[in-house]
């Protein structure tokens, strides 16, 4: 008797048996065509996620160079930071250099950096030589401005006028002339009249000391601090007038002008300017004085320039 009952295929088991055979599967028992993400363990982050498109080596590979991304950023910023630390340093300390060649090195190589597109020969024509350069190392006191008066009686005293009302040693002996010439009965126009003479005496006589600082407000601490002085000092700075500015320092007993780089180029170079460059004897450079980012006079445009120029006309630079 024959087997009817159902074959295997028919029976009905309450379950449905469905299959998508869209896509074939992978070694990995994934299937292909579809995207999947895998959990990674061992990471910087437990729950990091993956795509399965790139194998584990890439992974690790692309780890290692982050690391090494970061190692590199923090040994350039550690090295930034010890660079910016010898620069200050050595802002601060140049001035107490015995070494006019040192100096005159430091101010170029600052040149070289600001002006590296130039070519030698143009970059020549911008910088200091030894012979433009004054030490100062013998002055042991802090180059602060509490000490600025004391440097200047120090080492330029003999530049300065006498106390008010006292004749200077031109102003007598022209006195003295015309009182013998009216004695000895030759007191012709001719004789007698040699105001002119004088005058172009006490011209030559007029050796300014200008002190260059990077900012106007540092200017007028540097006018404070020396104000007291023999003659006192002036303060050219662009919040004065220039007209202001040019009639002072036509007429002024002071021998000390407290400025920046920019305002004495404009006095210098102003039509009728009461104040020629070959007058300016002494440059007196406020170098160690540094703002809240560590920049000194040597950072303003202007300094350069200005300085060059008033070199080639016979100043001195002094670093104070």
């Amino acid at each position: 008797m024959s087997n009817t009952g159902p074959e295997a295929d028919d029976l009905d088991d309450g379950l449905a048996y469905e299959f998508d055979l869209s896509g074939d599967e992978n070694d990995n028992g994934i299937m292909e065509g579809e995207e999947h993400e895998v959990e990674v363990n061992g990471g910087d982050n437990d729950d990091q996620l993956i795509n399965t498109g790139g194998t584990s080596k890439d992974y690790s590979r692309e780890k290692n160079d982050s690391k090494k991304r970061k190692r590199d950023d923090s040994s350039l910023k550690e090295k930034k930071k010890i660079k910016m630390e010898m620069d200050t340093e050595q802002k601060k300390n140049i001035s107490l250099e015995e070494n006019a060649d040192v100096i005159a090195e430091f101010i170029n190589s600052r040149i070289r950096r600001k002006h590296a597109s130039l070519s030698a020969l143009e970059l020549s024509e911008l910088f200091f030589s030894k012979s433009d350069i004054r030490t100062t190392h013998e002055f042991k006191e802090p180059r602060t401005l509490d000490n600025l008066g004391s440097y200047i009686n120090q080492r330029f005293k003999n530049m300065l006028p006498g106390k008010q009302g006292k004749q200077s040693k031109q102003a007598k002996q022209v006195k003295q002339n015309k009182k013998k010439l009216k004695n000895s009965g030759n007191n012709t126009e001719e004789n007698v009249d040699d105001k002119g003479d004088f005058d172009n005496h006490t011209n030559e006589d007029r050796k300014f000391i200008a002190i260059v600082s990077m900012s106007a407000i540092r200017a007028c601490d540097v006018h404070r601090a020396t104000k007291d002085l023999n003659g006192g000092s002036l303060k050219l700075i662009n919040k004065n007038k220039l007209a202001v500015d040019l009639k002072l320092v036509g007429s002024t007993r002071s021998r000390i002008l407290c400025c920046t780089p920019g305002r004495l180029s404009k006095v210098l170079d102003a039509e009728n300017s009461k104040l020629a460059k070959e007058e300016v004897k002494i440059v007196l450079v406020d170098n160690s004085y540094l703002d809240q980012k560590k920049q000194n006079i040597w950072d303003i445009k202007e300094t350069v320039e200005v300085l060059k120029d008033l070199t080639k006309s016979g100043s001195k630079l002094y670093f104070y």
